[in-house]
């Protein structure tokens, strides 16, 4: 009769926890230091919280990357979009994919695409998930997710270096 009733309390503690965890993001706004961010939940799908403070330009920027995290959670579902943020390698397949839809909404403004993707390639290398991988897997990993982007890159970086030693604006 003791262990049923330790039971039953480890459950319902647990479900609390567990009915808290879930529930409080959809209540509470992002938090200070960040830009956005999206909870993905089992039966409701995605939920974004954007930093009220940002400016027009940068909330279309972050949107951009965070509606990629909402079509993971939609095509991968909940389970499986949370659990591969927990695997260094998976995250950042994950998150070189959301910067990838940053890269593509700033090339589709008509922006420097080399710009846009050596900043992308910035901060995943200076992301704290992702230390223990060199520079060139996170390059690799970026490359992977968004070829056509990393070409255009390339290719308007050596056109801009040409320019530049030549002398040509």
């Amino acid at each position: 009769m003791q262990r049923r009733v330790v039971a039953r309390r480890v459950l319902m503690v647990l479900a609390g926890i567990t009915l808290a965890t879930l529930t409080l993001p959809l209540f509470v706004p992002a938090w200070q230091s960040a830009l956005g961010r999206t909870f993905c939940y089992p039966f409701i799908g995605p939920v974004q919280r954007f930093n009220p403070d940002l400016s027009d330009s940068l909330l279309a920027r972050v949107r951009a990357h965070e509606n990629v995290y909402a079509d993971q959670c939609r095509r991968d579902g909940a389970l499986w979009h949370n659990l591969r943020r927990l695997v260094p390698s998976q995250r950042l397949q994950a998150e070189s994919e959301a910067f990838c839809g940053e890269v593509r909404w700033g090339a589709a403004l008509g922006g420097q695409t080399r710009l846009a993707y050596a900043r992308a390639l910035d901060e995943l290398r200076e992301s704290v998930w992702f230390h223990r991988f060199s520079d060139e897997q996170i390059a690799a990993a970026l490359g992977s997710q968004c070829p056509d982007l990393a070409a255009t890159a390339r290719r308007q970086q050596v056109e801009w270096e040409t320019r530049r030693r030549s002398g040509v604006p």
